[in-house]
């Protein structure tokens, strides 16, 4: 089941990432863009706090084991 769900994935991940692109080329051009535009390019797709959870953990888990190099 995992590795059905993971094809889609991919591919939705590289469409949202080539629409990003493509908005960002349109911004920078001049071009005025739509609120809704707008609001996608805000969007980061990811939210602040699993941002940081990822960060603390990989943190904890390179700090442990780091301990044992120093016995």
């Amino acid at each position: 089941m995992s590795k059905q769900c993971t094809k889609p994935r991919r591919k939705r991940d590289a469409e949202w990432f080539k629409d990003k692109v493509l908005l960002v080329q349109a911004q920078a051009n001049g071009q005025v863009l739509q609120e809704e535009e707008l609001e996608f390019l805000a969007d980061p797709g990811i939210q602040e706090s699993s941002r940081n959870q990822m960060v603390i953990t990989n943190n904890a888990a390179y700090q442990a084991d780091d301990l044992d190099a120093y016995d």
